[in-house]
């Protein structure tokens, strides 16, 4: 009896090593997809953010002001708000 119950404790204790062993591998395999898709979303957003630059400096070296006022009315709107929230 006492076989049978230290042989039924090791195939429990062989079996949850062989499930925690599947469930570190999948979080792993998972962490690194995650990480990888991270990476590209990040670089794809730095694309985006250097042609917003390079199109904002053609903007203002073409119409410099136009993007002067444009600069002083955002300053304003935003000092309006920031007052509005202050008081």
């Amino acid at each position: 009896m006492i076989d049978g119950d230290t042989k039924d404790m090791r195939n429990a204790a062989a079996s949850t090593r062989e499930a925690a062993r599947e469930g570190y591998n999948a979080a792993r395999e998972y962490s690194e997809n995650s990480y990888d898709a991270a990476r590209e979303y990040g670089n794809s957003g730095l694309d985006v953010a250097g042609r917003v630059s390079e199109n904002l400096r053609d903007f203002v070296q073409k119409e410099p002001w136009i993007a002067v006022a444009g600069a002083f009315a955002v300053g304003y709107i935003i000092a309006r708000m920031m007052r509005r929230v202050s008081a």
